[in-house]
C-alpha cells in the first residue's frame, strides 16, 4: 500500500516522464519549428520547402564593362504568375520587366542610362505554385572607356593598298565582343565582306561591315545611322559607346576611313539631351595610325603613328572637327583614285534616294534591333 503522498510523488513523475518524451520525439521526428528562406537560395526548413524554379539571365556585355543602358533577358524552368524587378542602388528612373504570356521568360530594362562605373544589382522576384522566390544579377557598368580592345592593323600586307581600315576594326570589334574569338583576318573580312557591298566602294562600305559584324557573331547588331552635322554624329556616338558597351565604327576621312570609338573625356548623364552632357576627347583605336612599323609609314606619312592608337588615343574636339583624317568632310561621292579617275562610292542600289551617304556623316553602332536587316539604315529612335 501506499500514501496518498507517495501516489502523488508517482503521479507526478509519470507526467514529468511524458513531457520529456513528447519533447525528444518532436524534435527526433522532426515536429519542431524552423525558418524558411524565400531567395533564389532558399534555405529548405526542417520540414522541407519547394525547390526555387532555376532561373538564366542573358546580358550582353555583362558582368565587368556592361552597357549603362540594362537590357537583360531572362528563363525560368518553370511558369510564373508575377514578375518585379528592382534596381539598386536607385536609379532616378523607372526599370521594370516584362513577362510573357507562357510565364517562363522576359526581359529587364530601365528607361534611361545607367550611371557608369557602378555596381549594380537587378533583383528578379518570381511568384509561381512553388512560392516566391528572389534572383540578384550583379553587374558593373563601363566607365568613360572600354579597356581590353585588342587592337589589330589594317596592313597585314605592309605593300599592300590601304584598303582593309574598316575590315580590321571589324576584327576589333568581334574579338572585344566575343572574349577574343578571331575567326578571319582583316584581309578575309575585306574579300568576303566585298560580296555584300551596296556600293562601288573599294573597300567595304557600311553595308558590309554591319553585315560581317553580325556573320561573325550572331551576338553583334549594327547598323548604321546617318547624321547631318559632326556635332550631333560625335554626341551621338558617345551615346550609342555608353548605351551598347561595344566600339562605335566612325566613317572619316570623307567616307574612307574607320576608326573606333572605344570612349570620351568628359560627362555623358542618363540620356542622350542631359543638359549635364559635356566632352572634351574622343578616344579611337585606328587600324592605320596604330601600326608604327616602318614599311608601313609611306601610307600616309604626313600623319603621325602612335602606340596609342592601340589602346586608345584621346583626340582634341577641334582636331576631331577640324582634321580631315576624322570628321571635317561628310561622306563624299565621289571619290579620287590613285590614277585621277573619279568612283561614286554612294550606295547605289536603289532601296534608298539618293545621295544616300553622301553630304552625311555616319556612324555604325550595335542597337541590338536583331529584327532589322543588316542592309538597313537603323531604325531606333533615341532623341
Amino acid at each position: 500500500m501506499y500514501t496518498r503522498a507517495e501516489r502523488i510523488a508517482q503521479i507526478s513523475l509519470v507526467v514529468v516522464a511524458l513531457v520529456f518524451a513528447v519533447a525528444v520525439g518532436g524534435f527526433v521526428f522532426g515536429r519542431g519549428g524552423g525558418a524558411g528562406g524565400t531567395g533564389g537560395e532558399a534555405t529548405p526548413t526542417a520540414s522541407g520547402s519547394p525547390k526555387p524554379p532555376d532561373v538564366t539571365f542573358t546580358q550582353d556585355t555583362c558582368c565587368t564593362q556592361t552597357a549603362r543602358f540594362l537590357k537583360a533577358a531572362w528563363t525560368s524552368t518553370d511558369r510564373v504568375t508575377t514578375a518585379k524587378v528592382v534596381v539598386t542602388p536607385e536609379t532616378g528612373f523607372p526599370c521594370d520587366t516584362t513577362l510573357d504570356p507562357g510565364g517562363l521568360k522576359g526581359v529587364i530594362t530601365c528607361q534611361g542610362l545607367l550611371k557608369g562605373a557602378t555596381d549594380y544589382v537587378a533583383t528578379l522576384t518570381l511568384t509561381g505554385p512553388r512560392g516566391t522566390f528572389s534572383y540578384p544579377q550583379k553587374f558593373k557598368t563601363m566607365g568613360d572607356r572600354l579597356t581590353g580592345v585588342q587592337w589589330f592593323t589594317e596592313f597585314e600586307d605592309p605593300r599592300g593598298d590601304p584598303l582593309a581600315c574598316a575590315a580590321a576594326s571589324v576584327r576589333i570589334v568581334q574579338g572585344y565582343t566575343t572574349g577574343g574569338k578571331d575567326p578571319l583576318t582583316a584581309t578575309q573580312v575585306l574579300t568576303q565582306g566585298q560580296a555584300y557591298n551596296k556600293s562601288k566602294d573599294p573597300g567595304i562600305d557600311p553595308v558590309a561591315i554591319a553585315t560581317m559584324q553580325k556573320r561573325l557573331d550572331a551576338r553583334n547588331n549594327y547598323h548604321y545611322y546617318r547624321f547631318a552635322t559632326r556635332e550631333e554624329a560625335t554626341k551621338s556616338a558617345i551615346y550609342w559607346l555608353v548605351r551598347s558597351g561595344k566600339p562605335v565604327h566612325v566613317i572619316s576621312l570623307a567616307g574612307q576611313h574607320d576608326p573606333l570609338l572605344v570612349g570620351f573625356t568628359g560627362f555623358f548623364g542618363t540620356f542622350y539631351d542631359d543638359p549635364g552632357n559635356k566632352f572634351s576627347q574622343l578616344i579611337v583605336e585606328d587600324p592605320q595610325r596604330g601600326d608604327t612599323r616602318p614599311e608601313t609609314a609611306s601610307h600616309r606619312p604626313d600623319k603621325s603613328r602612335s602606340p596609342g592608337f592601340q589602346t586608345g588615343q584621346p583626340i582634341n574636339l577641334d582636331e576631331w572637327y577640324g582634321d580631315e583624317w576624322w570628321l571635317r568632310f561628310s561622306y563624299a561621292s565621289p571619290i579620287r583614285m590613285p590614277d585621277g579617275s573619279l568612283l561614286a562610292v554612294d550606295r547605289n542600289d536603289g532601296v534608298y534616294a539618293a545621295p544616300h551617304w553622301a553630304g552625311q556623316f555616319v556612324l555604325l553602332v550595335d542597337d541590338g534591333d536583331v529584327d532589322w536587316p543588316q542592309d538597313k539604315e537603323g531604325r531606333v529612335k533615341w532623341h
